[in-house]
């Protein structure tokens, strides 16, 4: 009866989730981030409290010196046991996925910036001091998206037929100039994307019904493991790897298929899920985010944990 309970929880949390993104899309997060306010940080104490409405992604930077979160009003940062606020566009990022010098993302623009809405496809080589619009300016905000660590290549999930892309999913190896078209023969309804971080071919997408991978530029997916629903994954920037999961957390080895659960902090409940999975390239330590709000930080793989975020708010 207790697994019944949790599966119905799951269920229903997962429900609520795909509510929240139809409700984005329709309504325009611009105005509900003009609602819920903007981000508010205090200084007080020789500490800094940083809140955030939401979490739209999460990555390491490349000398592996700072988390980044990406959220409705812009990005936050995680250093040496502090969190701050860096002086950059509070652009809403959806789609936002990390890379070693900065970030591929899309959404909407933030108070005070000219770009027009939705943003389209942005990249920051700079770690989001400066955007660079590549594509669909005006047209689409892709919310599942993902790109390489290392390099060029982009996958996105077009929800509905632009200037240059069908609806469906489709991949670019020049930084979104130029794209070709993906069958996804076995995928259904990804939730979020990865992509290997040198090899431009392989893809891998959490769904509701698992984890996918795909070593043809998103050709064919092959479910991997037996975890039921899946709400996140990301490849581990050495390339060895992939890191997946909803409120349990999974690595999977590449080159011989092992699958092995890792610790996750304790907090981490059947009444959440992990929606974002960030692996410092540099060292063992991993960061997780969860549906409420909440960030946790492991120094050495995900054999401890700590707290550093709790609701949208740090301590």
């Amino acid at each position: 009866m207790a697994k019944s309970n949790a599966r119905s929880r799951r269920e229903a949390k997962q429900q609520q989730k795909r509510q929240q993104q139809l409700m984005w899309i329709g309504a325009g997060v611009i105005a509900v981030a003009a609602i819920i306010g903007i981000l508010l940080v205090t200084a007080g104490g020789g500490r800094t409290s940083v809140s955030f409405p939401d979490i739209h992604g999460m990555s390491f930077t490349g000398d592996g010196e700072q988390l980044r979160v990406a959220t409705h009003t812009g990005i936050v940062a995680y250093q040496d046991g502090r969190w701050s606020k860096p002086d950059l566009p509070l652009n809403d990022y959806m789609g936002y996925s990390g890379t070693e010098d900065g970030f591929f993302s899309s959404g909407h623009p933030g108070v005070g910036s000219e770009l027009i809405n939705p943003i389209g496809l942005v990249r920051s080589q700079d770690h989001g001091a400066n955007l660079t619009t590549i594509n669909f300016l005006g047209e689409t905000d892709f919310h599942v998206m993902g790109a390489s660590y290392y390099g060029e290549t982009v996958y996105v999930l077009n929800p509905s037929a632009n200037s240059l892309l069908s609806t469906g999913l489709h991949y670019s190896l020049d930084g979104g100039e130029t794209w070709e078209g993906s069958e996804a023969r076995g995928l259904a309804a990804p939730l979020q994307i990865a992509v290997h971080p040198s090899e431009v071919g392989v893809v891998a997408a959490a769904t509701q019904g698992g984890v996918f991978l795909s070593n043809d530029f998103g050709g064919t997916f092959t479910r991997i493991g037996q975890a039921g629903v899946v709400t996140s994954v990301t490849f581990d920037p050495d390339g060895e790897r992939l890191l997946f999961g909803f409120d349990s957390l999974f690595s999977y080895t590449l080159s011989d298929g092992q699958i092995t659960a890792l610790p996750v902090s304790p907090q981490v409940d059947a009444d959440q899920a992990i929606l974002y999975i960030a692996i410092n390239p540099v060292s063992d330590e991993i960061a997780i985010a969860t549906s409420d709000r909440d960030v946790f930080y492991s120094p050495n793989g995900g054999q401890s944990w700590e707290q550093i975020a709790a609701d949208g708010t740090s301590g």
